[in-house]
């Protein structure tokens, strides 16, 4: 969920109890006012229908009574207390045209003229609180979905202009490329949190052009400077196994010596193409076909399969084709097959099924499946001498420069390792 989003639903989700809050005070203030101005009008009713007793004004006293709002009686005699103590109370009235019990607010006062008390009871229709408190509800929800609407308005204005800035920066970062030496022009704004990330984020990625080169170089110049003396002692080795006077103790320690050298040499020459592909010094990309890729491979595995006698089985349907870089391409393939021939069985067999959009890499071996850390570097779980641990970790780097998608499982006693495309258009 998107930042602005997120903080809309907040203010939506903070706005329900206030509204609820504030629809409660609303509803109490209104019948409260509505009360006092009944109240009001009753008592100013009460004190005109008083002064028509006093003046003995039979008609205008007929007529209020007739209006079915009043009541005027004569009573027995009763204390000054009663007399001077209106009393206010709600009721239910029947009305003749809603042909229902309506609310009424009623006013009860005795009044004494003369030696005769009166009995006046006057009442007045009032606001039914049910429908008040239906009213307010109804225009409680209504300002609730007005809300929500005018957060999605300004939710999406804000996010065209105000947060302009920031999704560019967003999309400059995602295509900065240390090995490119170019720093992408970050847009200026009238924020200042945007220009003072913009400004950290110059300085970063600055940071980052310096230690890449650094790195670079320093690897280059690292493999570069050891290469050099092992391929000195290589050499130096080889003359020494041609000599005709050494022991045969001195033989079996020169050919350890050489073949431990061997390794370190085949270890610096791994370690430098994996620098070089997390680097992204492989940038240039072309339509691979994987099915030439595989049939180059097998031709230069030739021995070995014939060797331990495994047998290829080739199923394709259809060429595999990526835009990737053809070099790795190859490391890929080659790295792969030459871990199925490794880490098959004597006789054994490896099957390669290409479609369009995958390639599969199968091959038998020990009836488990193999460890998730194998993909990572110096895991290894076989007893070879040969193997160094690095071959699936670069297949697995190639994988994510190379935008594929790489993954393996064990199924019918076979290794099976699949690459297909991740989401990519596919190659016409």
């Amino acid at each position: 969920m998107k930042l602005l989003a997120k903080t809309s639903l907040y203010y939506l989700i903070f706005s329900i109890p206030i509204l609820i809050l504030s629809g409660y005070i609303c509803f109490h203030i209104i019948t409260r006012e509505v009360r006092q101005s009944n109240n009001e009008l009753l008592v100013n009713r009460k004190e005109l229908i008083e002064n028509y007793l006093k003046e003995n004004d039979t008609i205008s006293l007929r007529i209020i009574t007739k209006s079915s709002e009043a009541t005027i009686k004569k009573i027995a005699k009763t204390n000054a207390k009663e007399i001077s103590i209106p009393i206010f109370s709600d009721t239910l009235i029947y009305d003749k045209k809603e042909n229902e019990l309506a609310e009424n607010r009623l006013l009860s006062s005795v009044f004494e003229v003369g030696n005769t008390n009166y009995s006046i009871k006057i009442w007045r229709s009032t606001l039914e609180y049910n429908e008040l408190f239906r009213g307010i509800f109804t225009s409680l929800v209504i300002l609730l979905i007005l809300l929500f609407v005018t957060y999605l308005i300004i939710n999406f204005w804000i996010s065209k202009t105000v947060w302009k800035p920031f999704y560019q920066t967003v999309s400059n970062l995602k295509k900065f490329r240390a090995s490119n030496n170019v720093i992408p022009r970050l847009a200026s704004t009238s924020v200042t949190e945007f220009d003072e990330l913009n400004l950290s984020l110059n300085v970063m990625m600055q940071k980052m052009i310096v230690d890449f080169n650094s790195q670079k170089k320093f690897t280059e110049n690292a493999s570069h400077e050891i290469q050099t003396p092992l391929a000195v002692i290589k050499s130096k080795i080889d003359l020494l196994i041609q000599s005709e006077n050494l022991k045969e103790n001195e033989m079996k320690l020169i050919v350890a010596i050489d073949y431990a050298c061997s390794k370190i040499i085949r270890l610096n020459k791994t370690f430098l193409l994996l620098t070089k592909i997390e680097n992204r010094q492989f940038n240039t990309t072309e339509k691979v076909s994987f099915e030439n890729t595989v049939n180059n491979s097998l031709v230069f595995f030739e021995e070995h399969i014939q060797a331990n006698k495994i047998e290829i089985i080739k199923n394709i349907e259809n060429d595999f084709c990526v835009l990737m870089n053809a070099d790795l391409c190859l490391v890929l393939v080659n790295n792969l097959l030459q871990n199925a021939i490794r880490h098959n069985i004597n006789s054994g067999n490896i099957e390669i099924f290409i479609e369009k959009n995958k390639i599969t890499i199968s091959n038998l071996g020990v009836n488990n499946p193999i460890d998730n850390q194998l993909f990572e570097r110096f895991h290894k779980n076989s007893t070879s001498q040969e193997s160094l641990g690095l071959g699936l970790s670069i297949v697995k780097e190639i994988v994510e420069v190379s935008g594929l998608v790489f993954y393996y499982k064990f199924t019918n006693g076979k290794h099976c390792f699949i690459l297909t495309k991740d989401n990519i258009n596919e190659l016409k």
